[in-house]
């Protein structure tokens, strides 16, 4: 039978009778499971902003409570942002002090230059026979396979794609006066690695002459390498009777220098990493007098370190303040209660047994009545200048502040800690009640389903008895 049509025949609302008996056994009691069901979520959502900030404290700490941000260098270089001769990174071996630094070379790649009036085009062919062309700077070398009829741009090109190409380029330069100019460019920098290109010509007895050559390329195979017209790979090399490319005095490839308090040091690179301790030097452009370098404890990213952790700091108790204010959802919350309450005991600490520096409060750090965190930037600058040895003992280790705070958090953060064990307890809860919510509804649809069964058997019976006094009353009317 049809929803909605109980109790058609017998004229009787059978189906509105069954809807609010079942309503009243169902909506109050789905309504509460629904609510508490909601609840928990609310608690969920909660403890997962917690839980986010608990992580987000827990690295800034972290990051506090580690000793080797305390021995960082800086390395500050007097001169202009926009026209920079040096750059000096200092790590961690490094020594506080100061250098004056010049550059008086800086390093660079050699290049070869292709005799004027010898090209005129990338047409032109640079060998008739083929062979092998040999590139070497310093230690490092690669060798091409050059075929016959190769022209100066496909030669190019097999250049600038080799696979054990090392750092050599190719290009070509129109002089506009009909000249055509090949450079072959070398990245290898220091003394004696200039670029030499050598080639070994393919023999004759292994070329099919007949078959590759024209009359006229036969007669000119004959006379190379000597052979001007540029079909020999001499035209493209540094090397041989009638080499054809050259580097100059002003394109070698050259050290570079510089002077460190005094003392010249020479490199094959412009990045001298082992003339000072701990220093690596780049040199970027010639000075026309020392440079000043001044080498520092980088109390800048301590400065920001702590900065974090404040900030930070500020955000977890914002949240738990939230979270457990009078009508939310954690008001009354153990776990809230007590990290609140340890957190502050540890800042209020003493974390430091000598020194100028025994809280975090002699750093200018204040806390207000709400439980929040200042900076007194200007003492902060001076507490960190004048007492930076004191750092380390302050902040890190089983004595220090952020030693202690990590060691609180592990027992609220990650899988095992305090959070998530709430938030896996409360989870838990939550599925009960959904279970139980269903396992009720269940029920529910059972007895609406009894009511009707039962009001179909009445229905049918109003029905019949309808039948009866209508035909009664149409009978007695005939009388």
């Amino acid at each position: 039978m049809a929803v909605g049509s109980l109790g058609a025949g017998s004229g009787v609302d059978l189906e509105s009778l069954v809807n609010k008996m079942v309503s009243a056994q169902r909506d109050d009691k789905v309504k509460l499971y629904k609510n508490t069901i909601q609840g928990y979520d609310s608690k969920l959502s909660a403890l997962g902003s917690v839980g986010s900030a608990i992580d987000s404290f827990k690295s800034s700490v972290e990051k506090l409570n580690d000793s080797d941000l305390f021995i960082g260098r800086n390395a500050v270089i007097d001169q202009p942002d926009d026209d920079k001769v040096l750059d000096v990174t200092a790590n961690r071996s490094s020594s506080n002090g100061s250098y004056e630094i010049s550059v008086n070379q800086t390093a660079k790649g050699s290049r070869a230059l292709s005799t004027p009036g010898l090209f005129s085009s990338g047409d032109d062919v640079v060998t008739a026979r083929g062979g092998e062309l040999t590139f070497r700077a310093g230690d490092q070398s690669f060798t091409l396979d050059v075929s016959p009829k190769t022209t100066l741009s496909q030669l190019r090109q097999q250049i600038n794609t080799a696979e054990d190409n090392f750092g050599v380029s190719a290009n070509l330069v129109d002089n506009g006066a009909g000249d055509l100019f090949f450079t072959i460019t070398s990245d290898k920098e220091g003394d004696g690695n200039s670029l030499t290109i050598s080639n070994v010509p393919t023999p004759l007895s292994q070329l099919a002459i007949s078959d590759t050559l024209t009359k006229d390329e036969k007669e000119a195979l004959e006379d190379a390498p000597t052979n001007p017209s540029g079909l020999s790979l001499d035209s493209v090399s540094t090397e041989g009777l009638s080499a054809g490319m050259a580097v100059s005095a002003n394109d070698q490839a050259r050290d570079a220098v510089i002077t460190v308090d005094g003392i010249a040091i020479r490199n094959d690179s412009n990045t001298f990493d082992k003339a000072v301790s701990g220093l690596t030097i780049d040199a970027l452009a010639l000075t026309s007098k020392p440079t000043k370098v001044d080498i520092s404890y980088d109390e800048e990213t301590v400065k920001e370190t702590v900065k974090s952790f404040v900030s930070s700091y500020n955000d977890l108790v914002g949240i738990l303040a939230q979270s457990a204010a009078k009508g939310s959802v954690l008001n009354g919350n153990s776990m809230v209660r007590n990290l609140q309450s340890s957190m502050t005991s540890s800042l209020m600490s003493t974390h430091s047994d000598t020194g100028k520096l025994s809280s975090v409060f002699d750093l200018g750090i204040k806390m207000g009545s709400k439980g929040m965190l200042s900076i007194n930037q200007a003492k902060l600058d001076k507490a960190i200048s004048q007492n930076y040895d004191e750092l380390p003992a302050l902040f890190t280790g089983s004595q220090g502040l952020a030693g202690s705070l990590d060691r609180l958090l592990n027992s609220y953060s990650g899988r095992d800690g305090m959070n998530q064990a709430l938030k896996d307890s409360i989870q838990k809860s939550k599925d009960n009640t959904e279970e139980t919510l269903q396992s009720y509804e269940d029920r529910m649809t059972k007895y609406e389903d009894s009511l009707r069964d039962k009001f179909t058997s009445l229905g049918s019976q109003l029905s019949n008895m309808k039948a009866q006094g209508e035909y009664l009353n149409s009978t007695l009317g005939k009388l």
